[in-house]
C-alpha cells in the first residue's frame, strides 16, 4: 500500500499528461486517521502547497484544491480530503522542484504515506461552470453532487444541466456551479459518470438551502421531473476549502 501511495506521489510531481480539448481535473480522495488530521494539513500547507504553486507558476497547471470532507458518516474514526488538481488542456509537464531537495521530498512523501488509510481517485473533463473566473480561488464551501446517467442520454442531460441548471446557479444561495464528465472509468461497475458543483460562501448557506422545504407548483414539479429521467443523484459530499493554489 504504501509502495503505491510513493509512487503515485512520483507520478504526480513528475509526468507529462496526455493532451486535451477541456481542462482536466484530477480528483484524489485521501483517508486518514482523525488523530493525523492537523499534522496531514499542516503538511500539506507547508510543504506540498507550494510544490503545486510552484507548478502552476511554470505553467505545468492551472490550480490546486485541497478539501475536507464534512459530511463524513458518523462514528468514522476517519476524515477524508478531496485534492482537486486543475490540469490545462494542452499538454503539459511537472518539472523538479527548485524550493525543496530530492530528499526533502522523499522525506515528506514518506511521511504523507504513514497516514493514508486508504485513497481513490477520479478523471475528470469540465464540461462548463457559471460564477467562476478564470484563476480565481474557489469559494469556501462546495457540494460535490455524484449523477448516474443514461449513456444513450449524456448528451441530452448535458445540455439540460448547462442551458437550464447551470444559467439559474444563484438560487438557493450559490455562488458558483459547474458540471464534469467521469472520464477515467467506464462499465456497469463503475455507475457515477457526471458530477455537479455547487459553490456556497458559508455552511450557513447550505444547511439553509436543505432546510427549505418547496411546494412545487405543476410547471416546477414537472421540470423536475423531466431532470430526474434524465439523472439519478447517488450521493453528495459537503466540503470545506482547506488550501488552495492559483
Amino acid at each position: 500500500m504504501k509502495n503505491t501511495i510513493l509512487s503515485f506521489l512520483l507520478i504526480l510531481f513528475t509526468t507529462n499528461a496526455f493532451s486535451q480539448e477541456n481542462p482536466i481535473i484530477y480528483f484524489d480522495y485521501v483517508t486518514v486517521l482523525n488523530t493525523d488530521v492537523e499534522k496531514h494539513i499542516e503538511a500539506e500547507k507547508n510543504v506540498f502547497s507550494k510544490m503545486h504553486k510552484e507548478q502552476i507558476d511554470m505553467g505545468n497547471k492551472i490550480g490546486w484544491d485541497m478539501w475536507q470532507i464534512s459530511n463524513n458518516s458518523y462514528g468514522e474514526p476517519t476524515t477524508t480530503f478531496l485534492y482537486v488538481h486543475i490540469q490545462p488542456g494542452s499538454g503539459f509537464s511537472n518539472e523538479p522542484s527548485k524550493i525543496f531537495s530530492e530528499y526533502e521530498i522523499q522525506e515528506h512523501q514518506k511521511q504523507y504515506a504513514d497516514r493514508i488509510v486508504k485513497t481513490g481517485n477520479l478523471t475528470l473533463s469540465l464540461k462548463g461552470s457559471y460564477g467562476i473566473k478564470p484563476g480565481q480561488k474557489p469559494f469556501n464551501y462546495l457540494v460535490t453532487n455524484y449523477m448516474v446517467v443514461d449513456p444513450y442520454k449524456s448528451y441530452e442531460y448535458e445540455q439540460m444541466e448547462l442551458k437550464s441548471a447551470g444559467p439559474n446557479y444563484a438560487q438557493n444561495g450559490r455562488l458558483g456551479w459547474g458540471l464534469a464528465k467521469v472520464i477515467s472509468r467506464f462499465g456497469t461497475d463503475h455507475e457515477v459518470n457526471y458530477l455537479t458543483f455547487d459553490f456556497y460562501k458559508s455552511m450557513d448557506e447550505i444547511l439553509n438551502a436543505r432546510t427549505a422545504t418547496i411546494k412545487f407548483t405543476k410547471s416546477q414539479m414537472a421540470l423536475w421531473k423531466s431532470y430526474d429521467k434524465l439523472r439519478e443523484l447517488k450521493n453528495s459530499h459537503i466540503m470545506t476549502l482547506i488550501a488552495a493554489e492559483r
